[in-house]
């Protein structure tokens, strides 16, 4: 071999030790701050990879060698790489971009990805994954958007104090109809523009943190200096539907001498107007002080009209089906508040008007009156019907109530069967009088009423109450268990739950139950009962006692003499009524709405 050959070959020694030690510089940084390391081609198949890689896919490296990065990520979160790494190969830093890794079935473990090229290499790259703690953020399983808390808590940590001005902007973006139809949800299409809308929206925001406002709007964090209209344009090409006037508002996150729970209160007021269509245009957004007067002067029409409807007694109820999933037969109905129109100035649900009627004092009042007009609803419909009232933590655990039920419940003109009443317990403020609550359940229960517990899943209490309480139904949360379709842990629970209770002795009640499936997996995991769109709409006392002589006028005609209320007799018979619309609040198709507390259908 010549001189020359020799001294090239050393030169290609010192180059190749010369990016070994690069590489193994780029390891040891990277591994300061990342659990694992990842080699990968242009393709992004995994060539090697180091750290703690079992606990982050449950496989070991020799098993993941060869395969795509991407197959190892939750289903929507591929898209979203995917605009990462072309972002990445137009100039690009990749810092603090949240994914989720598959691990096993069900599971997923969310980490922070970084990204660098590979030293000496053409398109190879070196890919960091931090594994996190869930509690940082509560990203959803199906688009890795944050809830409103998390939202919140990034947006106070991007908030600028004092004299300094904003350095970022929290932008409201709402899309057109025609993007945001229903119907286009469920197509193929409809999925693949979802999923790239989702992933630009990601990209863009700073800590890649993005929420659903509802009614096709997000919102997320841009610098003060970045364009929001931008974000539009990468929509339009990524998804070739143009998007002509998108409605965008922006939000300077300066705080100037605001209060930690002011900025909350500011930044939930425009979230909430930005998200009504019905507010959305009228609004203008120029500073967080700005959204606080707004938000209190809200607050003071809504305690107003909170304090009308209770004096004025202008509320009514609607009645909604729990039946058993096995046999399909109605066990009760739960009573439903609803407001007579134009009375709820500025009152979007039930919940607010319950934690309203808490803040100010009156639920106490309205607690009663709702008992008053339940026990009325019982003396004209039929014996065998059973209605469940909610009754406010913060009443069960006063003695002032207490008292006042009970001279209710042994007044000779509210005289019904206490075994048609049910007592349900809803969490809207926690109960720390123990004694005082127990003890007025147990007088309950032993004068013949049951008791249920609401939104079992949903508080921080539900296991103390389950503990402590008399209960005889256990209601599982409705969104808790809307997360158990893709949540294994949350199956779990919610079969954990179902056992705990049989073995108490208390029957178990799946809500948001709006589909076949949804019933099947309620079944599957051992919950008894069932209460949603599935099983029938709320529907007035008038809708049901309609039903009611429908279903006895036909017994009678083929000579029965049974009186069975169940899902084909009286839910058909109600539907009937829906549909010809017959309730002022009732739809066939109406729009469903974010369920609260006292509202969950």
């Amino acid at each position: 071999m010549s001189v020359l050959g020799q001294m090239g070959l050393h030169e290609n020694d010192r180059a190749s030790a010369s990016v070994e030690r690069r590489l193994e510089q780029l390891a040891a940084l990277a591994f300061a701050a990342a659990d694992v390391l990842f080699e990968v081609d242009r393709a992004f198949r995994i060539r090697h990879v180091g750290g703690a890689i079992q606990k982050l896919t449950g496989h070991t490296a020799r098993a993941v060698r060869n395969m795509s990065l991407f197959d190892m990520l939750i289903p929507s979160d591929r898209i979203f790489l995917k605009r990462v790494v072309e972002a990445f190969d137009q100039g690009e830093p990749v810092r603090r971009t949240a994914v989720r890794f598959l691990h096993g079935e069900s599971e997923n473990t969310v980490v922070m990805l970084s990204m660098t090229v590979m030293p000496g290499t053409v398109g190879e790259r070196l890919v960091t994954a931090t594994i996190l703690d869930r509690g940082f953020t509560s990203a959803s399983s199906e688009d890795g958007f944050l809830d409103r808390s998390s939202f919140l808590s990034v947006a106070q940590r991007l908030t600028s104090v004092g004299e300094e001005k904003a350095q970022f902007n929290l932008v409201m973006l709402g899309l057109l109809q025609t993007v945001k139809n229903a119907a286009m949800q469920d197509t193929v299409l409809g999925k693949a523009v979802y999923a790239e809308i989702e992933a630009i929206l990601r990209l863009i925001s700073e800590s890649g943190a993005v929420t659903r406002l509802g009614n096709g709007a997000f919102a997320y964090f841009q610098k003060v200096e970045d364009d929001p209209g931008l974000v539009a344009e990468k929509i339009a090409s990524a998804t070739e539907i143009p998007l002509t006037r998108p409605f965008i508002q922006k939000l300077p996150l300066d705080a100037m001498l605001m209060e930690h729970k002011e900025i909350v209160k500011a930044l939930n007021y425009a979230l909430e107007a930005f998200a009504d269509e019905r507010t959305r245009q009228g609004i203008a957004f120029e500073n967080l002080p700005d959204c606080l007067a707004a938000a209190n002067n809200r607050d003071r029409g809504m305690v107003t009209s909170c304090r009308n409807i209770i004096k004025d007694e202008t509320f009514f109820q609607v009645l909604q089906p729990i039946l058993t999933l096995k046999n399909g037969i109605i066990q009760h109905y739960e009573v439903l508040t609803r407001f007579a129109e134009g009375v709820a100035r500025g009152i979007a649900n039930t919940g607010d008007f319950i934690q309203i009627a808490e803040q100010i004092g009156m639920i106490n009042t309205f607690d009663l009156l709702n008992c008053v007009k339940t026990i009325k609803l019982l003396q004209q419909l039929p014996n065998e019907i059973k209605l469940a009232l909610n009754v406010s933590g913060r009443s069960v655990q006063s003695a002032e109530f207490a008292s006042q039920m009970m001279n209710l419940l042994d007044s000779a003109e509210m005289k019904v069967s206490p075994s048609r009443l049910l007592i349900e317990i809803t969490e809207t403020r926690g109960i720390t009088n123990f004694e005082g609550a127990t003890s007025f359940l147990q007088w309950l229960v032993k004068r013949g009423h049951r008791i249920c517990l609401d939104d079992f899943g949903a508080g921080a209490m539900s296991f103390e109450y389950l503990r402590r309480f008399p209960v005889d139904f256990v209601k599982i949360d409705g969104h808790f268990f809307r997360n158990a379709m893709s949540s294994g842990r949350d199956r779990i629970l919610i079969r954990a739950i179902a056992r705990c209770s049989f073995e108490l002795g208390c029957r178990t009640v799946a809500e948001m139950i709006e589909t076949e499936v949804d019933a099947a997996l309620a079944k599957e995991l051992g919950v008894e009962c069932g209460q949603g769109w599935l099983f029938g709409q709320p529907v007035t006392a008038d809708q049901l006692l309609a039903s009611v002589e429908r279903v006895t006028r036909t017994q009678i005609r083929s000579g029965s003499e049974s009186f069975l209320l169940s899902r084909t007799a009286s839910l058909s018979s109600q539907r009937t009524d829906i549909e010809k619309g017959t309730s002022p609040t009732l739809k066939a198709k109406a729009p469903r709405k974010k369920l609260t507390a006292r509202d969950n259908s």
